[in-house]
């Protein structure tokens, strides 16, 4: 359906530019628009003008079809199930962050119910790792580089102490606020996993990452995950509007259910997370945050508009290949 999508836009296009090419050439000749111009178009162009969008239509109706039986017979009941006692650990992801990482530790450290915070060095080459340990953090080191690579190892040392019951992550730039956990974990009652969204312009600093490249960027990959994942009734299993905020909060018993299926260790795997989670049937809610300035300088994405762009390539594949 997206190659059709994309397809069927770029035949509208073709037509708009040759039509639009052929009127000005017309007008600076002097010869004029005159009624035979549909006749002199190529007719290769009417055709897929005219086929693309009427396949276009098909899939669409076949697709509907498809994902009210494809969710047929799954019930989705409003779920409470309380965490009398959250006990959560905060996975944090770091990669030379010697200027944020402490204060990022201390932030998340002093939250309720926060028992511990694991910092995940990879690899870096200031002090972040000594700066994180002196905060009071557990430091462990991951040698795959790369954002996924650093996620993974966090989610599996949370899974570790047989207390914690609620596993957050997040990473160590600060851009990320403690107190938001207040905000995700009360939603585990009711659901496997809350993710942040960052792109409610009231709670989003003006001088962070997220200009409008971003915010648009993530809106169109997260609205593309929902149509992977279609319901009719609710336009998708889960609403979703940001793909690539590490912030979220899950249940233990969730995480342990998903963790041997995730496996991707470059800068996509926030959504790959979201769809390995969605697959294995959990229940996932998206809920706005506060997002900061970084402190020091991206290495990821949020660099520039050109990786994010990159990045959001491999996000595009994964998601249509997943």
């Amino acid at each position: 359906m997206f190659a059709l999508a994309v397809g069927t836009v770029l035949s509208f296009l073709a037509v708009i530019i040759w039509t639009l090419g052929f009127a000005i050439s017309s007008v600076v000749t002097g010869k004029g628009i005159s009624s035979s111009l549909l006749f002199s178009m190529p007719q290769s162009l009417i055709w897929l003008a005219t086929v693309l969008p009427l396949l276009l239509g098909a899939e669409a109706v076949a697709f509907l079809l498809f994902s009210r039986r494809r969710w047929s017979g799954i019930p989705h009941p409003v779920r409470w199930q309380v965490i009398r006692n959250h006990n959560i650990v905060v996975a944090m992801t770091a990669y030379n962050d010697e200027a944020s990482i402490g204060d990022a530790v201390q932030e998340f450290k002093s939250q309720p119910d926060v028992r511990e915070v694991i910092v995940v060095d990879n690899n870096s080459g200031d002090k972040t790792a000594e700066v994180a340990s002196t905060a009071g953090a557990r430091v462990v080191h991951e040698e795959n580089q790369g954002y996924g690579y650093a996620c993974m190892r966090g989610l599996k040392e949370s899974l570790q102490d047989r207390e914690t019951n609620v596993v957050v992550l997040v990473e160590g730039d600060m851009t990320f606020a403690g107190r938001d956990v207040a905000k995700l974990v009360p939603y585990l009652d009711n659901v496997d996993m809350v993710v942040g969204t960052r792109t409610t312009q009231e709670l989003v600093a003006e001088d962070s990452q997220m200009n409008w490249f971003f915010v648009w960027g993530n809106l169109f990959l997260a609205k593309m995950i929902q149509v992977k994942f279609f319901d009719v009734k609710h336009w998708g299993r889960v609403r979703l509007t940001d793909v690539g905020c590490t912030f979220r909060a899950i249940r233990v018993e969730a995480l342990a259910k998903i963790i041997d299926e995730l496996e991707v260790g470059g800068m996509h795997f926030s959504p790959h997370m979201l769809m390995v989670a969605m697959a294995q049937g959990l229940k996932i809610v998206e809920v706005p945050i506060t997002f900061r300035k970084r402190w020091g300088v991206s290495k990821g994405a949020g660099a520039n508009n050109k990786s994010g762009f990159l990045v959001g390539l491999r996000m595009i594949w994964h998601i249509l290949s997943f």
